[in-house]
Parts: C-alpha cells; sequence; structure tokens
C-alpha cells in the first residue's frame, strides 16, 4: 500500500535539490488514488465487558490516517491541534483495548463515563495501538484551571491522572460558549476522587458548569469513537458500523409523565460528539404511548402518538421508534404531555 511508503525518508535528509526516482512518482499516482478510500477510519468492536478492539488480518487490514479528532464545527473535517503528523498507518492482526489494563488508558477507570477511543502511533510506527481517553466536563473554571465534572453532571470527580501528564496535549471544547476552541494543556492533578483539574494556556476560554471538552492527546492519534462504562463499571455492549453506533440493548432515557417541554441531558445514553439520536418510545398498562421532541421548548418538530395493542409484548405494551436532532451539549426538549406509564428508550446515536 503505497501510503505506508510516504513520505520517504531519504526526502528529509541533506539540502538543496532531492532526486526522486520513477518509482517515487509511481508510489506519489497510488497514494494519490489510495486515499480516495479513506472516507472512515476502521469500526471497533465489542468484546466484553472490558474489552474493544479493532479487526484485522493479512489480507483486510486495518487502516488509518492520523488526522486527529472530528471537527465539533464542521462534519467531515478533523482537528489535530498540531499534535498529530496525519500520516498512513495499517494494522494486519487485531488489536485491543481493555479498560482493566492501566496501560490501555489515561487515569483510573471510572464508571457512568464516556471514554474517546484513540489510534495511536509513534513517529517511527508502521502500526497504531488504541488507548481510552476520558471524556470530560466542566464543574468551574478559575484563572485558566479548570475543575472537572463527572459525566452525569451530579458531582466533581478526578481521573487519577499522573502528575502533569497531559501537558503538551490539547483541551478541545465541544459544547458551550467555546465549542470549537482548543487549548495547550499545561498541568494537571493527580486527584482520583472529586477534586480533578486540568491547566491550560493562551487566551481564557468562557466555560460554565456541564460544558464538554475532550483531550487531544500530545501523539500521533486517531479518534475511532466513544464507548460508555456504565454504571457497574462495564462497558455498555453495542455495535459500530459507519458513524452509527447501536446498543445491543436500550437504555433508558426518561420514565414518567413528562408536564410540558423538559430539557433533558443525554449524558449517560449518547455522547457529546452525537448529532442524531435513536431510540422507541413505549407504554405500559394500557396507556397511549405518546411523546414530543421539540428544538426550542416550544414547537414541536416530531410527534409520536399510539393507542395500545390488547396485550403485552417483549415488555411492552405499544412501542414506536423515533429519530431525531441532538442539540448542542448533547441535549433534547422531550414532552409527554404528563401522562403516566412513558418510557423514553435510546437504541443508539450517529456521529
Amino acid at each position: 500500500m503505497s501510503l505506508i511508503d510516504l513520505p520517504q525518508t531519504k526526502w528529509g535528509g541533506g539540502t538543496g535539490r532531492q532526486v526522486i526516482l520513477k518509482g517515487d512518482f509511481a508510489k506519489i499516482e497510488q497514494a494519490v488514488t489510495e486515499a480516495f478510500e479513506f472516507t472512515r477510519g476502521p469500526g471497533l468492536e465489542y468484546v466484553d465487558s472490558a474489552t474493544l478492539r479493532v479487526n484485522a488480518t493479512s489480507d483486510c487490514k486495518a487502516r488509518v490516517m492520523m488526522c486527529g479528532f472530528p471537527s465539533p464545527l464542521a462534519r467531515g473535517h478533523w482537528v489535530d491541534g498540531g499534535l498529530s503528523d496525519g500520516r498512513y498507518r495499517e494494522n494486519a492482526a487485531p488489536v485491543s483495548l481493555n479498560l482493566a489494563t492501566a496501560a490501555h488508558l489515561w487515569g483510573s477507570e471510572k464508571s457512568n463515563q464516556w471514554y474517546a477511543v484513540y489510534a495511536l502511533a509513534g513517529a517511527t510506527d508502521a502500526i497504531f495501538s488504541l488507548k481510552a481517553m476520558p471524556v470530560i466536563r466542566v464543574a468551574s473554571q478559575d484563572s485558566q484551571v479548570v475543575t472537572l465534572r463527572n459525566n452525569a453532571n451530579g458531582a466533581n470527580i478526578g481521573y487519577g491522572f499522573a502528575l502533569n501528564e497531559l501537558a503538551g496535549a490539547g483541551l478541545l471544547i465541544l459544547s458551550g460558549a467555546s465549542r470549537g476552541l482548543l487549548r495547550a494543556i499545561t498541568a494537571n492533578n493527580a486527584d482520583n476522587g472529586t477534586g480533578g483539574t486540568i491547566t491550560y494556556g493562551g487566551a481564557a476560554l468562557t466555560l460554565t458548569q456541564g460544558d464538554w471538552g475532550v483531550v487531544l492527546p500530545a501523539t500521533n492519534f486517531r479518534y475511532l469513537g466513544v464507548a460508555f462504562n456504565d454504571a457497574s463499571g462495564n462497558l455498555a455492549p453495542f455495535h459500530q458500523e459507519a458513524g452509527l453506533t447501536t446498543y445491543r440493548s436500550p437504555r433508558q432515557l426518561s420514565s414518567g409523565a413528562i408536564n410540558g417541554f423538559i430539557l433533558m441531558d443525554l449524558a449517560l445514553v449518547a455522547p457529546p460528539t452525537a448529532y442524531r439520536l435513536e431510540g422507541y418510545a413505549a407504554a405500559a398498562a394500557g396507556y397511549d404511548v405518546k411523546l414530543a421532541v421539540s428544538y426550542d421548548g416550544s414547537t414541536p418538530a416530531l410527534v409520536v402518538h399510539a393507542s395500545p395493542p390488547a396485550t403485552e409484548f417483549q415488555g411492552e405494551r405499544g412501542a414506536i421508534p423515533f429519530a431525531c436532532q441532538v442539540l448542542a451539549g448533547g441535549q433534547v426538549y422531550l414532552n409527554n404531555d404528563n401522562t403516566a406509564n412513558q418510557a423514553v428508550k435510546v437504541t443508539g446515536w450517529r456521529e
């Protein structure tokens, strides 16, 4: 594969004119053609409650361009913060990530936590490894020191990073007033309880409690997707393909009556990178199925409403699928007209 051959080591040596041979032009031509194959990175596969993998064989290689993290402002564009070389790597065998293995993640494993999964490679590496980075939320900011909040936005958290191990990495803001801004991390503490902090340089960001962010590692990297570590400390089983992630079992977003449009935080059912939510509305005990979705808190953009069937099936007495846009910050307005015995369950999301 010619992308793996570029750039040639000899091109970086010496000064002045460089010799380019006929074979070099052939590699360049083939590389330009091959580059059109890279519309997506390889998919993540769920293996067990602690393990993910990228599958590959010598005949079906897993190939990536180390282009960074998807832009939160322009879908299809990538951000690397000058940290990644953007070059090609390929694996001819499966590579795994295990959250119980300390070397496979930054910090300590946390429950009810989203993890960004990165393909990583050193400057001279021809293959890539996998490592998980916790997706972060903001609790507060003081003089460019950001105190961290847990993903559920219920309490502050520390991730047990090694002291200043994130220095030189980038902090990319995914939601709020500073969405799309990137700052160099200058320090982090080692708190593993409720007092984690990250310090950044450059111009001050405008941050409020609940804003989402992600750390871009200080090495060659590419984001491959996210995985959710649930309340029991187990990875939520999923299937991932071409930007769509589907839970093997749905996760509940809400239960019971919702009186008027209420802004729901999707923090424990869909990641902040999601732009589209998929799920179903269900009812029990013979109640109508009711759900309205709004993007402004007043006008319904989507409505599902149906009478219940005569008998229960698979634990539900009526269920209707829906898909809707995710608002900035990973939120959506829901309403069921204060109707009892309702549930909203999420089956997956699109990035």
